[in-house]
């Protein structure tokens, strides 16, 4: 599926994220290719959410200087799941699984990013793609620090993940295998 049809589809399992589907959407038709680091007004991104008991693995974003999911840009040619699970490896050094009931994501949120100039990047908008995913073994050593958050502690550091330590507090279960 391209990423619109994907919007499309979540919007369909989550018709309360309909909005934020729509305006992802529309922003994405803007783009020359919604893939592409460099495209604007936006692209796609893909990060992991890997729950352990009622806590998320982090990293510790250095640009942005604060606490994130692990996940990144998406390389040439290269799937958004595949993209998904390289990061969680490059940057937390474990290997994972989906832990999902489908290949749709779990999340999809639509993040500002501010303009980079050490990047040459303008302001502009990740479609962020997260799935949900489960370590099942180490690769490497992480690239990134990394700190383990109660969901009930996500909801300070950023709206973003206040809005996904709801869901989360709400049961992931029930969207796993």
């Amino acid at each position: 599926m391209t990423p619109i049809e994907i919007l499309a589809a979540y919007a369909r399992r989550y018709p309360e994220e309909s909005a934020m589907a729509q305006k992802s959407c529309d922003l994405l038709l803007q783009a020359s290719d919604m893939l592409a680091r460099s495209s604007a007004p936006a692209h796609v991104t893909a990060s992991v959410l890997i729950p352990q008991g009622d806590s998320l693995l982090t990293i510790w974003h250095p640009y942005l200087k604060q606490w994130l999911q692990p996940g990144g840009h998406i390389d040439a040619r290269e799937a958004v799941l595949t993209a998904a699970l390289r990061e969680a490896r490059e940057e937390t050094g474990l290997v994972c699984e989906l832990m999902q009931d489908s290949e749709l994501p779990y999340d999809i949120d639509c993040l500002f990013v501010p303009a980079n100039a050490k990047k040459s990047e303008p302001d502009h908008w990740h479609i962020d793609f997260r799935y949900l995913m489960r370590a099942v073994g180490r690769a490497d050593a992480p690239e990134l620090p990394t700190s383990w958050v109660p969901f009930i502690h996500l909801g300070d550091m950023t709206p973003s993940l206040a809005r996904l330590a709801r869901k989360m507090q709400q049961g992931f279960a029930s969207h796993c295998n």
